[in-house]
């Protein structure tokens, strides 16, 4: 078996605290289905980078559901990978 590198992407996984659900729904509604433009910053050579990306997993647990207050969810998370 041989490996062989045809290209290095970023991955960056935005992570929220957990939040209730319509918290959860703007937060998922801001990031468009098509691709989108996002400045970072790059700890690995101290400088911004910008980058086209798609909208890639999503991760949400439900922690509690309270009666009358609504559905807290555990950290939400939300993968945008370099096109």
């Amino acid at each position: 078996m041989r490996l062989s590198y045809i290209a290095t992407k970023y991955k960056i996984i935005l992570r929220t605290t957990p939040i209730l659900q319509p918290q959860l729904t703007e937060f998922y509604s801001k990031i468009p289905r098509r691709a989108i433009s996002v400045k970072f910053f790059n700890p690995f050579t101290g400088e911004y980078k910008t980058i086209e990306c798609y909208r890639g997993d999503r991760k949400a647990s439900m922690l509690l559901d309270f009666d009358g207050f609504g559905k807290l969810y555990d950290e939400v998370e939300q993968s945008l990978i370099e096109l």
